[in-house]
């Protein structure tokens, strides 16, 4: 479950890339399934893989180290959920942009 997420950084210590995405997705994957997440949901996805980068984590190739390393045993089936929040709202921004451009 993704809300058992401690934030301890045990997934970021054993990821080859030194990527954070499982603990983002974690977080990504249990506010979205919450009713009131839902709002915020898709900017959420925005901000937080933004900030991901920002703060130079690497990227994730899914190598499973983090999974293997989390004392939640928090799987990585969560980044395929963050990342198809991802690509929605990336999708959503561009259509939105592109209704403006020509309103």
């Amino acid at each position: 479950d993704a809300a058992a997420c401690i934030g301890c950084g045990a997934c970021v210590a054993a990821c080859p890339n030194a990527s954070a995405s499982l603990f983002t997705a974690a977080k990504i994957t249990h506010l979205g399934e919450l009713p009131q997440g839902q709002p915020e949901r898709m900017r959420r996805a925005l901000a937080m893989v933004h900030q991901m980068d920002i703060e130079t984590f690497g990227s994730c190739t899914l190598f499973g180290e983090c999974q293997e390393a989390c004392p939640k045993g928090i799987s990585i089936d969560t980044i395929a959920r963050m990342n198809r929040d991802y690509l929605f709202a990336v999708a959503d921004e561009r259509q939105a942009a592109a209704v403006q451009g020509t309103g």
